[in-house]
């Protein structure tokens, strides 16, 4: 009992600290997202990512020839961080897409509706029990969703469906992050193959699209590797932290900071149903970090 007690404190001071690092990792990915939204309407998503996955294996690679090769390469999940990779760059494909054909924060409905895919995934794959609370918290982010797109059926478009397997793939990739996070894996490796996995599919395709670059163009896709680095990082880190839909219904904060480079870099007007959209779901992740909190005490 005492010993129940003295980790009740250290449990929820973890929550507090991952829920944090959550909202940090949302403006370093929102950002990077600024950066994708602006260069995918010059260039084709298999070049960028060629390009981006190139810089980041050379990276990695560094990393290793500085005397970091376990953490970089070692993994003791081979098969599951190939499936993580794979289904990360198909993610990544086609958030790209959608960010081409859809306006910056509509791309917030895919990312929002990820939680519910995550949910079900972590039960399948992860074995985590949902309590009710958690099904009601989802609940409240779906009603969000619906608000953030009010015109319903008759409103899907192409870019539509492909943010919807996007989000579906990426959110598998988050779920499979969490149970390799179980074996002996260092977060660095994962971010490199994720990287490696986009630099294979962009290599693949990327002869049949591609058009030169400029040198500010260039500049712009080093900034953008080095904060899908970052928030891939942060995102193994987190999800040591905090279950995958915890996390991913924390992050819906996002929709805040796309807003607001919506309208200041892409010139996009948000309606009042985005915003009565993303108070719900904010208030379903802060219903998440509360059911999180409170559990041990349970």
């Amino acid at each position: 009992m005492t010993a129940e007690v003295g980790l009740r404190p250290v449990l929820q001071k973890t929550a507090l600290i991952g829920a944090g690092l959550v909202v940090v990792n949302t403006l370093i990915s929102v950002s990077a997202d600024a950066i994708a939204k602006d260069l995918i309407t010059s260039y084709a998503a298999p070049q960028l990512m060629l390009l981006s996955g190139l810089i980041a294996v050379l990276l990695g690679l560094g990393a290793v020839a500085a005397g970091q090769g376990d953490r970089v390469l070692h993994t003791g999940s081979p098969r599951l961080v190939a499936l993580r990779s794979a289904l990360g760059a198909i993610s990544t494909t086609g958030f790209f897409y959608a960010l081409r054909f859809l306006p910056f924060a509509e791309i917030f409905v895919f990312i929002a509706i990820m939680p519910i895919f995550g949910a079900v995934l972590s039960g399948l794959v992860l074995r985590e029990r949902l309590a009710p609370t958690i099904w009601y918290a989802l609940g409240l982010g779906l009603a969000g969703m619906l608000f953030l797109f009010p015109e319903g059926i008759s409103g899907i478009t192409t870019g539509h469906w492909i943010g919807l397997a996007a989000s579906l793939s990426g959110s598998a990739s988050i779920v499979l992050s969490r149970r390799i996070c179980k074996s002996h894996t260092h977060s660095m490796a994962q971010v490199f193959y994720a990287q490696l996995a986009c630099l294979i599919l962009g290599a693949l395709l990327a002869p049949f699209v591609w058009q030169p670059m400029v040198l500010s163009d260039l500049a712009l896709l080093l900034a953008y590797t080095l904060f899908i680095i970052g928030t891939r990082w942060l995102m193994v880190v987190i999800l040591r932290m905090l279950p995958a839909y915890v996390v991913m219904q924390i992050a819906n904060i996002q929709f805040l900071w796309m807003v607001l480079l919506g309208e200041h870099l892409f010139g996009e007007v948000t309606g009042a149903h985005l915003w009565v959209g993303s108070a719900l779901v904010v208030a379903s992740g802060l219903w998440l970090i509360h059911s999180q909190r409170v559990a041990p005490a349970r």
